[in-house]
């Protein structure tokens, strides 16, 4: 990765754009994680709504994207109760990870090219709706991600806080590596351990927790276990 960024202006909207190195060397550090040359599924997740999460996956997504020019990086909506990947990449919403799910949609229907040239993006869909927790199997949810494993190097999920009680698209360990997004000096450290525990009974052991809202954004806590 020779190039933080080709060209800086775009997705410039995004939230964290001055941090955009270490999301950079963050992808790094999740690979040597992982053990993980190839192909990679990243599920970032949260205790509790309002901490950031998607935020993150975004510009993680697009950093990643913008330093690997030689592949791509799709970022795939996992919060089907409270939806956002639409919003912070200005895409259309009406089909999506639930079509797919159902079965109503092939995978390549609904992915959308974005504003940058590497990066793809998949939304909630299904008309706009929002769905209820425990209504999505996270079958269909994990076939998905194995198949956009097959055109991808990087897959982001921004999944639902594990307080909205839906599980369905957070994948096990196997499958995808889970970093938890925790707010700096707000979110109680019995609940994080809460969350911990949660990831690890859905065999998602998260691979660490990622510090959100600090004066300088330091991703390098992704690397201490919870």
């Amino acid at each position: 990765m020779n190039s933080v960024l080709s060209d800086p202006s775009v997705l410039d909207h995004l939230p964290l754009r001055g941090q955009r190195g270490e999301f950079v060397r963050l992808l790094s550090k999740l690979r040597e994680a992982g053990e993980k040359d190839g192909a990679l599924a990243v599920c970032l997740t949260s205790a509790l709504s309002g901490e950031g999460t998607s935020t993150i996956a975004a510009q993680f997504a697009a950093s990643a994207a913008a330093a690997q020019q030689d592949s791509r990086v799709i970022l795939v909506e996992g919060n089907l109760q409270s939806p956002a990947v639409h919003e912070l990449m200005d895409l259309d919403n009406e089909v999506g990870v639930i079509d797919v799910c159902d079965g109503q949609r092939a995978v390549d229907e609904v992915i959308q090219r974005t504003e940058a040239a590497t990066l793809d993006a998949i939304t909630a869909g299904a008309q706009g709706k929002t769905l209820a927790p425990g209504t999505l199997d996270t079958l269909p949810f994990s076939a998905l991600i194995r198949e956009l494993h097959n055109h991808y190097s990087l897959v982001v999920v921004d999944c639902s806080p594990l307080a909205s009680g839906s599980a369905g698209t957070h994948l096990p360990r196997k499958e995808a590596l889970t970093v938890l997004v925790v707010q700096a000096s707000a979110t109680r450290r019995e609940v994080v351990q809460g969350a911990a525990h949660e990831l690890a009974l859905m065999s998602a052991e998260p691979v660490g927790m990622l510090l959100n809202r600090r004066k300088y954004f330091i991703p390098s806590f992704v690397y201490r276990r919870i």
